[in-house]
């Protein structure tokens, strides 16, 4: 397991995908290491043995390198970055003079999920040569993509002035697992190579949301259902302003013979969602209803049941929705006047912005609870979604000179 440096966690937490090099401490000394962050699906298409290209190019005398997964077939997103610190030549000189290259995949949450060793060719002179004049320090991300991102359309075409190398295929990655201790005691796993899928991203949402209160989140609350019960929702909190339902839909990706491409994944996905509102519409009813609520074990929960209710539908990625009218203003002003609630579309990615805006809240007040900071800035971003008219927006929380919040 590689436990990431303060520089290199706090950029993995700020940027949904990215691929940073290390020259970091092993088994058997200093050892060039990549770190990749990505959604989950995308990590389970490399651990799935999808192609991929680690690739090298000069940039306005940078050294810029980039990591290409196909999983679209022959075509893939592209995570890069610029070399901007010490260790990273170091990591990328030590693996061009044919050392062992380790690679580690870490979720949306940062956690380090599996590891496994890629294979690469033996000394790579030019890459040698690039590592001894590229500059280092601090980059201004906004004008370095005006030179970048026309090197990496050629990259994506046909790799033209890139160090091409295959680093794909690999289906024999390690098993990482990960407990996180709930506030109620419980234990909640994070394995990347879970059967159950769904249950993969519901425990995701566990860990992004228990702390905001106290009592944690309720998992898989349950009601009454002829002599027995049946699930609310996957992931309820509740707090004296109101009560916040999640509905979690992935996609499977292990599960299949063969990886889907993304034209498969984003038909699954609309399904899924619609399924997901379906049933927050009438978890919302039944929570008016008075219907008793308790937990798995049986205990009764105490539930908010008469202000708004926030409707969460959670799902992998939000870029696999291609229909962003589908869940317009017509749709919002529906859900709403069906259920009095406030109605979200989000990805893990998405979650987690917005419990880290939270937080930051609370940073700034005495007075405000995590659930209340949660709770308000749902609002704003339910405000944010009706003015551009669209559930499938993402939005990030920034504060001006005086300390007031922007989004």
């Amino acid at each position: 397991m590689h436990m990431l440096s303060a520089h290199n966690r706090s950029e993995f937490l700020a940027v949904p995908q990215l691929v940073r090099f290390d020259y970091a401490q092993g088994s058997d000394g200093f050892e060039p290491t990549l770190l990749i962050k990505g959604s989950t699906p995308l990590l389970k298409y490399i651990v799935r043995g999808a192609q991929m290209q680690l690739a090298f190019t000069m940039c306005g005398g940078r050294l810029l390198y980039a990591l290409k997964i196909c999983d679209d077939g022959s075509n893939g997103c592209i995570v890069w970055s610029i070399v901007e610190r010490e260790e990273e030549l170091n990591g990328i000189r030590g693996m061009a003079r044919g050392e062992r290259l380790v690679a580690f995949l870490f979720n949306e949450l940062a956690v380090n999920v599996t590891w496994n060793d890629l294979s690469v060719p033996g000394k790579l002179d030019r890459l040698s040569m690039w590592t001894s004049i590229a500059a280092l320090g601090p980059i201004d991300h906004s004008a370095i993509t005006v030179t970048a991102f026309p090197l990496l359309d050629r990259l994506h075409l046909h790799g033209e002035g890139w160090l091409l190398l295959e680093v794909g295929g690999r289906t024999d990655w390690k098993i990482l697992q990960n407990h996180f201790i709930t506030a109620g005691a419980s234990s909640s796993l994070i394995n990347l190579f879970d059967d159950d899928e769904g249950n993969q991203q519901e425990q995701l949402g566990i860990w992004l949301t228990d702390n905001l209160q106290l009592s944690g989140v309720h998992h898989s609350p349950q009601i009454p259902k002829g002599n027995g019960t049946r699930e609310l929702t996957d992931i309820l909190l509740s707090h004296e302003f109101g009560a916040i339902l999640i509905e979690s839909k992935t996609l499977s990706v292990l599960a299949r013979e063969k990886l889907p491409d993304r034209t498969k994944l984003k038909r699954d996905i609309s399904i899924h969602i619609d399924k997901a509102f379906a049933q927050l519409r009438g978890a919302i009813r039944a929570l008016k209803s008075g219907v008793p609520v308790t937990s798995p074990k049986g205990n009764t929960l105490s539930i908010e049941r008469e202000r708004p209710t926030h409707a969460v539908v959670l799902i992998p990625d939000l870029n696999l929705v291609d229909d962003h009218s589908a869940y317009g203003i017509e749709f919002m002003h529906d859900f709403m006047g069906a259920t009095g609630g406030f109605v979200h579309l989000l990805d893990i990615s998405e979650l987690l912005r917005i419990v880290q805006a939270a937080e930051m809240i609370v940073e700034r007040s005495t007075a405000v609870t995590p659930m209340m900071a949660f709770d308000y800035y749902l609002m704003e971003r339910a405000e944010k979604a009706r003015e551009v008219g669209t559930l499938r927006v993402e939005v990030l929380l920034r504060f001006v000179d005086d300390g007031t919040a922007t989004s």
